[in-house]
């Protein structure tokens, strides 16, 4: 994993645009831990490069949120950001939705690297974002931003 400690904490929210408004509740959630946070629902407009945006949006966020549900699960942007941030080596979190942790240890066509990043089910997400938190407060710390 990068070592982003300089960055404030970005939260790139990857989802499948039928999972939006679940994955808009996780981005306001980030939000009010006092994350940056990219979703392209927000960000990107009509006759934007999408890929350009979510390229460069990537590279700025530290850590990716990932609503990993059935539908995402066959979703190739969903797959291109997991594989952008792997190859970053910033951190990735899988929120299950429709999923467990069990279904993805078993199914042979998800990659062995999904299978190795964090998850947690989205009813535990809170946990997640205790942990957020405390990344921002210690960036803030570390920038005299208190």
């Amino acid at each position: 994993m990068t070592d982003n400690k300089s960055k404030k904490p970005k939260v790139f929210i990857s989802h499948a645009s039928p999972d939006l408004w679940v994955a808009e509740q996780l981005e306001l959630k980030a939000r009010t831990c006092g994350a940056d946070t990219f979703i392209d629902s927000e960000k990107i407009e009509y006759g934007d490069d999408f890929e350009e945006i979510i390229i460069k949006e990537a590279d700025d966020s530290t850590e990716l949120l990932v609503l990993f549900t059935p539908i995402a699960s066959e979703r190739k942007y969903v797959w291109l950001e997991i594989g952008m941030f792997l190859g970053s080596r910033k951190r990735i979190v899988a929120a299950l939705y429709g999923v467990s942790k069990e279904e993805i240890a078993k199914d042979q066509f998800v990659p062995m690297a999904l299978k190795k990043i964090s998850a947690v089910e989205l009813n535990e997400i809170g946990s997640y974002f205790e942990q957020l938190k405390q990344r921002v407060d210690n960036w803030r710390a570390q920038h005299g931003q208190i």
